[in-house]
């Protein structure tokens, strides 16, 4: 492997962990603060990837404006998921929680195969061509991909240190204490939901020039997502952020030598970690939220 291959490679990793940081920090926000596992998370990616390609192609409006559309609507398809199925679930414990959320998953799934079909959303490439550095050429799209994700991880930080972002970390930490010293959870919860999908949906539309669009891309990347939380740690949000990119360059590097078993080698790093610490990388064994 020469340098030329080495850096393209390593690109691709980033560029994969970057999707894997923001919709793993989606699904830790949400854990973490409401206790429920989002199994529809990854067909939250989906339907953001299909309203940039829509608003793109049908609207013909540029790029940064389908994008930002992709997160506002995955955001808002979040409210209304939360007020209209989460909320009324919620007292039951855990479990309805979670079969709520796959329930939801599938209906998504199967709604977007019949209305879209197997065809991909293809959306024409941001910033075409190669950028040169020396005998080291890069793909420039994916190099949007990566800032884009980087930016909207800074916007998180900075949100996470508002008092909306102070009040969920607190409802993460002790949601009673929190409650006892004013913070209204009925709101913090509609808001988590909000951010953690509209998080989804930024990846989403930050993937679509590069991959395209497609009904299966959700399952695909959910599967990577939970692998990353586990390897980061339950609940660390710090841990997802790590875990994401490392994952994508793990996954990378091993798809240029093993092909389709790349998985099986993030497996046996996520196997081998887990011997040595069972909470993962910045977290610690946690039970079963809600027992």
């Amino acid at each position: 492997m020469n340098a030329g291959l080495f850096f393209q490679v390593l690109v691709n990793g980033l560029m994969s962990g970057g999707m894997y940081a923001l919709i793993a920090s989606g699904f830790t926000l949400i854990l973490g603060v409401m206790q429920i596992f989002n199994f529809a998370q990854g067909q939250f990616y989906m339907l953001g990837a299909f309203t940039t390609f829509a608003v793109t192609s049908s609207l013909g409006l540029p790029y940064p404006i389908a994008v930002l559309a992709a997160l506002l609507a995955m955001g808002i398809l979040g409210m209304l998921f939360h007020f209209a199925i989460i909320q009324w679930v919620m007292p039951y414990g855990f479990f309805h929680s979670l079969l709520v959320t796959i329930s939801f998953a599938t209906i998504v799934g199967q709604s977007s195969l019949l209305t879209f079909g197997y065809k991909e959303g293809v959306v024409p490439a941001v910033v075409p061509g190669t950028l040169t550095i020396g005998e080291i050429m890069f793909n420039r799209g994916k190099l949007v991909v990566i800032a884009g994700a980087i930016v909207v991880m800074v916007i998180l930080y900075f949100f996470m240190k508002t008092k909306m972002g102070t009040a969920m970390q607190a409802a993460a930490e002790n949601r009673e204490v929190a409650g006892l010293q004013g913070i209204n959870s009925k709101q913090i919860f509609w808001v988590t939901m909000a951010v953690g999908c509209a998080l989804c949906g930024a990846a989403g539309g930050f993937i679509v020039p590069v991959l395209g669009a497609s009904v299966t891309m959700g399952t695909k990347v959910f599967i990577k997502a939970m692998l990353v939380v586990m390897i980061g740690g339950m609940g660390s949000m710090s841990g997802a952020l790590i875990a994401a990119f490392l994952v994508g360059i793990i996954e990378s590097f091993a798809f240029h030598f093993v092909g389709e078993l790349n998985l099986l080698v993030i497996f046996g790093f996520m196997g081998l970690l887990m011997f040595f610490r069972p909470g993962g990388l910045l977290g610690k064994p946690l039970p079963i939220p809600g027992e």
